[in-house]
């Protein structure tokens, strides 16, 4: 994955969520970029170096491009994603109708229930993914009792198998979200990295021209002009 380049080391680049939506940040370093190119004489003797402003666009790039595989990920579930969601549903139905049975077929054997009930009070789908397989190992331990209600005895089996590769999926499934989350990562980095060059630009740019306002207002944020005006507005 491309990463910024950096013009300056910060002390440390941030990995939290974007303080404005991406897009809309995005462009205001576009912007910012075209309307400082005329001030880098004066803004370079104010102290900013000029590979700061050059590497802008390349670092705009890389921030729009990270922000691209990431909003890709979020809305293309992974296979094992859409594989879970389709199977989870049938393995509750399958675990339910396992406690069902071997209650019934327990209701005499106080032990037996009990350790069912163990075995039920989890509702996590790492408890299905285990109470499956649990169930299964109970019951052929007591196949007689199963046996003696008409019990399908071949459940037991596709629980076994079920819970295999429910476990299978779940796996896979956590790796996808730790990839998506690693996008995530690199978005938020390239934000924040690019998000110090913007701001050190546009605070010497607001300097430089504290007296022109014709040349201050292309270093000011609109978004968060607005979102102060609308603070202010709902305040008074």
């Amino acid at each position: 994955m491309p990463t910024i380049k950096q013009t300056t080391q910060p002390e440390e680049i941030k990995s939290s969520r974007p303080n404005q939506p991406v897009a809309s940040f995005l462009q205001e370093a576009e912007n910012l970029y075209v309307w400082c190119i005329e001030d880098v004489p004066e803004l370079v003797k104010a102290g900013v170096d000029e590979e700061m402003i050059n590497t802008l666009p390349e670092n705009i790039k890389t921030c729009r491009d990270a922000q691209t595989l990431w909003k890709k990920k979020l809305k293309t579930p992974g296979e094992a994603q859409v594989q879970w969601k389709l199977q989870q549903p049938e393995a509750s139905k399958l675990e339910a109708e396992l406690i069902r049975s071997l209650r019934f077929a327990f209701r005499k054997q106080p032990d037996l229930l009990a350790r069912l009930k163990y075995i039920a009070k989890g509702n996590s789908y790492a408890n299905l993914i285990q109470d499956l397989n649990d169930l299964a190992l109970l019951g052929q331990k007591h196949s007689q009792l199963l046996t003696a209600i008409g019990f399908d005895m071949d459940l037991l089996d596709t629980a076994t198998a079920k819970s295999k590769e429910l476990a299978g999926l779940w796996a896979q499934t956590k790796n996808e979200n730790a990839r998506l989350n690693e996008m995530a990562v690199a978005r938020n980095k390239a934000f924040w990295s690019l998000h110090q060059q913007v701001s050190e630009i546009r605070a010497t740019g607001q300097y430089i021209f504290r007296h022109r306002k014709d040349r201050y207002v292309g270093y000011v944020s609109q978004f968060w002009k607005k979102k102060d005006q609308r603070k202010s507005n709902s305040a008074g």
